[in-house]
């Protein structure tokens, strides 16, 4: 068991490193939108084989008598339903089929799914809305799959997070906009008295168009389903013993084997090398910094109650929204600011009392 003393300040600084490092990671993400999704995705991938590639293939073949005693668990805590996670069960090479296509669909439909929402919709709407619908279907699968129970407060928390979706589904004015309107009123009466005097024009809010709202939202809660059933197909499989990063390593590979198959047979090679530089750097980057908020937010959760970490990890939709507007100049909405303010009143009403498992996307 770890010390109190680093318990107390290692718990709460990887928690918000996953935090930042997740938003970071979707930055980079949000300046690859005139890329092709799925290239995005395929290379967001490769990080999680590269490093994870080596370490489970030297933990396989190493001496047994070297793994520390300390990571078998106490007798009493294991049990036929729950395996000693350094003895996988028989009952995982049942679960390792489902986790693969639970695997790919988190890669194919949940990464290159989450990237379409950027280009539709951009940083701040996307990512309350992927992250709503992401714990609403995990909430849901979690009780349908591994029997969860749920609780009224996890009730009305998936309410708050279902109605924040739907707000930020809905096409709206900017904050500004009643000024306008009245400006424009102004200015069809002056031009209704005066018909000779030019009509002035006025700045044009960049919003987005109805349809990519619509077509964004629905990018962004497929996203969310996906990373859904991947996280809930996670818990199950790791009930049966496997380590975690082999997990991870196995669902990297059918990400990078499908992703990097359906690129070359959609896009051909001319077109994957036509890729800037600076693109290739930030799709490096994306990925790279996915698998360090992975790192970190399994840290934290070795480290600090899944209470803790859950209301640590909500930071992620004010961040969202921040770098949304600041970095790439995306509207201050109602709609944007209400959804936000639910989403994240929704994940404070989760984190409060809750033992529901954190689900980490992929």
């Amino acid at each position: 068991m770890p010390s109190p003393r680093r318990i107390s300040w290692q718990g709460p600084v990887c928690g918000i490193a996953s935090a930042v490092l997740y938003t970071l990671t979707n930055i980079a993400l949000r300046n690859c939108v005139d890329v092709d999704a799925y290239l995005v995705s395929a290379v967001k991938a490769a990080p999680t084989v590269v490093v994870l590639g080596p370490l489970v293939g030297w933990l396989s073949i190493r001496p047994a008598s070297n793994r520390p005693a300390r990571n078998n668990p106490a007798p009493d805590r294991t049990s036929a339903n729950h395996p000693s996670p350094a003895t996988p069960s028989r009952s995982a090479f049942r679960r390792l089929p489902q986790f693969i296509l639970a695997s790919f669909l988190a890669q194919f439909f949940g990464n290159a799914a989450f990237q379409k929402a950027l280009e539709r919709i951009g940083l701040a709407a996307s990512v309350p809305i992927t992250l709503g619908v992401l714990i609403v279907g995990g909430a849901i699968l979690g009780a349908v799959l591994l029997k969860e129970p749920v609780g009224r407060r996890k009730v009305i928390a998936m309410l708050t997070l279902i109605v924040a979706v739907v707000v930020l589904s809905l096409p709206d004015r900017p904050v500004n906009e009643p000024l306008n309107d009245s400006l424009s009123a102004n200015t069809e009466t002056i031009a209704a008295a005066e018909p000779d005097l030019p009509e002035p024009a006025l700045p044009e809010p960049d919003l987005p168009e109805p349809i990519d709202l619509v077509v964004g939202s629905l990018w962004a809660a497929v996203s969310g389903l996906a990373y859904a059933f991947f996280g809930v197909t996670m818990r199950q499989t790791l009930q049966t013993g496997v380590p975690a990063r082999n997990l991870m390593l196995i669902s990297g590979v059918t990400g990078s084997v499908a992703l990097w198959g359906f690129c070359f047979a959609t896009l051909g090679p001319a077109a994957i090398l036509s890729t800037s530089p600076s693109q290739w750097m930030l799709m490096v980057t994306a990925g790279c910094l996915n698998f360090s908020a992975f790192v970190a937010i399994t840290t934290s959760l070795r480290l600090l109650p899944v209470v803790a970490v859950n209301l640590i990890n909500a930071s992620q939709v004010a961040m969202a929204g921040v770098a949304g507007v600041i970095l790439f100049d995306e509207p201050i909405t109602t709609r944007l600011a209400v959804g936000i303010a639910l989403t994240f009143v929704g994940l404070i009403i989760l984190a409060r009392r809750t033992r529901a498992p954190i689900v980490i996307t992929d």
